[in-house]
């Protein structure tokens, strides 16, 4: 496979994503809205880091540690967007209750969404 129909994949990957988490917060399934929000981010970031860097991305599912390693700079928000997020690679999927009371909920579910969403576009995926 070419490096970018690698990176195609990948940015496909991330668009599925985001997709999913729309349709899971549609069906009122906020912890998979959740999961995957951050797992469109983190398919984005790894597209970004194959075009850049020609090679495979770190195998981590921390967004902060993959933004790092791009050749951009970050403003505090978006560091702070991409640690917050990076929460949800685990215990979207593996919540209890009282996480579930505080977190999997429509309105973080919605804001998460339109944070994925941004940060697809801020990395021109």
């Amino acid at each position: 496979m070419t490096k970018a129909e690698t990176v195609a994949h990948w940015k496909r990957g991330a668009h599925a994503s985001l997709k999913m988490a729309t349709l899971a917060h549609k069906e009122s399934e906020y912890a998979l809205a959740l999961f995957h929000c951050h797992l469109a981010v983190e398919k984005a970031l790894k597209a970004v880091f194959i075009l850049e860097k020609a090679d495979n991305p770190p195998p981590t599912h921390d967004l902060l540690a993959l933004a790092a390693r791009l050749e951009r700079s970050w403003s505090n928000q978006e560091e702070e967007v991409l640690a917050e997020l990076t929460e949800y690679a685990v215990t979207a999927r593996y919540d209890d209750i009282s996480w579930a009371k505080l977190e999997a909920t429509e309105k973080n579910s919605k804001f998460w969404i339109g944070q994925a969403k941004k940060l697809l576009s801020l990395l021109s995926v």
